[in-house]
C-alpha cells in the first residue's frame, strides 16, 4: 500500500467515526464518506480529514491506499466497483486494530465471538471473566465499544463481537481463541443464500493455525464438520453443548455446567445457580466458559461471574410481572432462530407472544410446531405480520394490532397467571422503530405504563 495515500472510510456512524478519529490522531490522511449529512459534517473540522455526503462521485476513493468499510455498507455497493478494480484493499476497524495491535503489542491476544445468537451475551460474559481473574481486557466490536475504540497499550486481550458483516472484510485477522456459537438462516436481505451466510460467519477461523483454541456448538448439525477442518489445521477445538456430556469440552448436563476439557470432568456450577435464565443461556454460559478458562482463568472467576451476571438488555430481560403475569423484552430476538429459543426456554402452553418487524427472509414456518406447543396468542404487527400470520395458522390464536403500545395492552387483556408475555419478535425492528434497542425501550415503557 502507499503509505502516503489517504485511507478511505464508508460509511461514518458508531464504528466509522470511531475509525477516522482514530486514523486521524495517527497522522494519517483520511477520505470520509456517508449518505448523510450531519455525520460528515461532524468530522469535516478534523486536520487532515475530508469528508463527502450524499451521492458518492465516480472513483472519489481510487486515490485511496485503503478503505475501511464500516459493517452497515455491504462490500456489493456498486460505487466500491472502480476501487476494487484498481486493487485497492477493501477492510474494516477490525482489521485496523489487529494489525496495529500486532505492530505495537504482538503478544497480545484477540478473542472473536460470531453466530447467529447469542453473541452479545458470550462477549460481555467472557470479558467480565477475565476481568474478575484481574486481567485488563477491551470488549466491543459488533458489541458497544467500536473496535478501535478499544486500542490502548495496556491491554492484555481483546473480546470482540463479530457480525457476519465485519468478518466478511477481514483479511490477516487472526484471533487466538474464537467461538462460533451456533448457525441459523439470518440476514437473507443482505446474503443471497443461506451458504454465502455460513461461509461469512466460518471466516472468524480464516487465519487460525497452530497455537490457536476454537469453541464450537457441538450441538449445532450445520457446524458438525468444523472440528475435523479445524484439528487438520491445527488448532486446538473444545466443543461445548447443552445436550450431552462431551468429554474434551464444556457442558450443561445432570444440573451441573462441567468443564471437561482435561481427564477428570470438573463440575463448575449448578445450573440453577447461574443467574441469566433458559436453554439458549445454558449454551452461552458453557461457551463463555470455555473461551474464558481457555484463556486462562481461574474457575472461580467464571463461577463468580455467572452466580452475578444479570443478563443484558433486551434479551429476555424481565421487565414486570403484573396481576401474575410475567413480561420479558426479547428485542434482540431479530430472528427466527433466536425467537424458537426463547420460546423453548418457557415450557408449554403459557405464552402470549408478541412478535413482527421486517422480514430479514428467515423461514417462519419453523417456528409453527414450537408455536403449537407454546404460545396461546401470537400478537403480531408491522411488515411481516401477514408472513408471521399464515405461518403460524392452525397453532395460537392471531391478533394484528398497529403498534407496541396496543400490543402491550391487548397482551394484558389476553394473559392469564401464570402465563407470559414475550416480546421475541424473530424479525428486524426497522420497519417502526430506530433499532432493537428503541423497539425494547418502548416495549419497557408500555409494560410500565399498564
Amino acid at each position: 500500500m502507499n503509505g502516503n495515500a489517504p485511507i478511505g472510510v464508508i460509511g461514518l456512524g458508531r464504528s466509522g467515526n470511531a475509525a477516522v478519529r482514530f486514523l486521524q490522531a495517527q497522522g494519517l490522511p483520511v477520505v470520509a464518506w456517508d449518505t448523510q449529512p450531519a455525520p460528515a459534517m461532524a468530522l469535516a473540522h478534523l486536520p487532515g480529514v475530508e469528508t463527502w455526503a450524499g451521492q458518492l462521485p465516480d472513483h472519489a476513493f481510487t486515490i485511496c491506499q485503503c478503505i475501511l468499510l464500516s459493517p452497515g455498507v455491504p462490500r456489493s455497493l456498486p460505487a466500491l466497483a472502480p476501487a476494487r478494480a484498481a486493487g485497492i484493499p477493501i477492510l474494516n476497524d477490525v482489521e485496523w486494530l489487529f494489525r496495529h495491535v500486532m505492530t505495537h503489542t504482538p503478544e497480545v491476544p484477540f478473542i472473536g465471538i460470531t453466530g447467529s445468537n447469542g453473541k452479545s451475551t458470550v462477549t460481555t460474559l467472557i470479558g467480565a471473566m477475565l476481568r474478575c481473574h484481574g486481567m485488563r481486557v477491551g470488549v466491543g466490536g459488533n458489541l458497544g465499544t467500536p473496535a478501535l475504540e478499544l486500542w490502548d497499550a495496556t491491554q492484555q486481550a481483546y473480546v470482540l463481537e463479530l457480525s457476519s458483516f465485519q468478518l466478511e472484510s477481514i483479511d490477516r485477522f487472526r484471533p487466538r481463541l474464537a467461538v462460533l456459537l451456533n448457525l441459523t438462516p439470518d440476514h437473507l436481505d443482505r446474503y443471497p443464500d443461506v451458504a454465502a451466510y455460513l461461509a461469512a460467519k466460518r471466516r472468524i477461523f480464516a487465519n487460525m493455525g497452530p497455537g490457536d483454541c476454537a469453541v464450537v456448538n457441538a450441538d449445532d448439525p450445520l457446524l458438525r464438520d468444523d472440528p475435523a477442518t479445524l484439528a487438520a489445521a491445527g488448532v486446538t477445538v473444545i466443543p461445548f453443548s447443552i445436550e450431552a456430556a462431551v468429554p474434551g469440552g464444556v457442558y450443561a448436563a445432570d444440573g451441573w455446567l462441567t468443564d471437561h476439557r482435561q481427564a477428570a470432568a470438573n463440575p463448575l456450577i449448578r445450573l440453577d445457580d447461574i443467574t441469566i435464565r433458559g436453554l439458549h443461556n445454558q449454551a452461552n454460559a458453557a461457551a463463555a466458559a470455555a473461551i474464558a478458562l481457555a484463556a486462562g482463568a481461574a474457575p472461580a472467576a467464571v463461577t463468580a461471574t455467572l452466580r452475578q451476571f444479570p443478563g443484558l438488555p433486551h434479551r429476555m430481560e424481565w421487565v414486570r410481572t403484573v396481576d401474575g403475569v410475567a413480561y420479558y423484552n426479547d428485542s434482540k430476538g431479530t430472528n427466527v432462530g433466536a425467537t424458537l429459543m426463547s420460546l423453548q426456554s418457557f415450557g408449554t402452553g403459557g405464552i402470549v407472544l408478541i412478535a413482527g418487524g421486517r422480514d430479514k427472509k428467515g423461514d417462519f414456518a419453523t417456528l409453527a410446531p414450537v408455536a403449537a406447543r407454546c404460545v396461546r396468542e401470537a400478537i403480531l404487527m408491522g411488515e411481516a405480520a401477514n408472513d408471521l400470520a399464515a405461518a403460524l395458522s392452525g397453532g395460537p390464536r392471531i391478533h394484528r394490532v398497529d403498534n407496541m403500545t396496543s400490543a402491550v395492552r391487548l397482551a394484558h387483556q389476553l394473559a392469564r397467571p401464570p402465563q407470559t408475555v414475550l416480546l421475541s419478535p424473530a424479525c428486524a425492528s426497522f420497519d417502526m422503530f430506530k433499532n432493537f434497542e428503541d423497539r425494547g425501550e418502548r416495549f419497557r415503557e408500555a409494560v410500565h405504563d399498564l
